[in-house]
């Protein structure tokens, strides 16, 4: 069965920073825990578990740049994220 296609979600492009890791693809974020305004606040409200899922994930390398791998889904520990921008 293929949940990302029964829930529904609000998908957002970001870049994700870790301490080594820049993480460039999907957040996914339920309809109805929707947010508004910045998407830190949303992050940081609570309604978001420990570990985020982004779909479309591109991983490079933060001290150099280089892509380490692709993947269509990867795990992400809130804790680790530095910091976050959200793509137009």
């Amino acid at each position: 069965m293929d949940l990302a296609n029964k829930v529904k979600t609000d998908e957002i492009k970001a870049i994700i920073y870790t301490n080594r890791f820049k993480i460039v693809g999907k957040l996914h974020l339920l309809l109805r825990d929707s947010y508004r305004g910045r998407l830190s606040d949303h992050l940081n409200s609570g309604q978001v578990h420990n570990f985020i899922p982004v779909t479309d994930a591109v991983v490079y390398d933060a001290s150099n740049n280089n892509m380490l791998y692709e993947t269509k889904c990867i795990i992400i520990n809130k804790r680790s994220i530095e910091g976050l921008i959200e793509e137009n």
